[in-house]
């Protein structure tokens, strides 16, 4: 499992460290990942671009076998209904 942001590796790690989490939270301040998944949030920072909240599963394979998006960052999918997703992969 992974996260990718528009923060800098610095805020990331302190968040990390912060939250005690296992894995990674990658940078992507030029937002090529996020424009690669289609989640430019315009001007969602208020003045400067974000990634609107989006889960994706990947395959082995590289492919996207599902994905919830949403324009909300209030609103994020339920756990569950990843466990679902996942359950669901062969």
């Amino acid at each position: 499992m992974l996260f990718v942001t528009v923060d800098p590796v610095e805020k990331n790690l302190d968040l990390a460290a912060s939250l005690g989490i296992g894995y990674h939270i990658l940078s992507d301040p030029d937002l090529e990942v996020i424009d690669a998944y289609g989640v430019r949030h315009v001007e969602g920072g208020l003045t400067d671009d974000i990634a609107r909240p989006a889960t994706f599963i990947i395959d082995r394979e590289g492919t996207v076998v599902w994905r919830d998006l949403t324009e909300n960052w209030r609103i994020r999918v339920r756990p569950d209904a990843i466990l679902n997703e996942l359950a669901k992969l062969p």
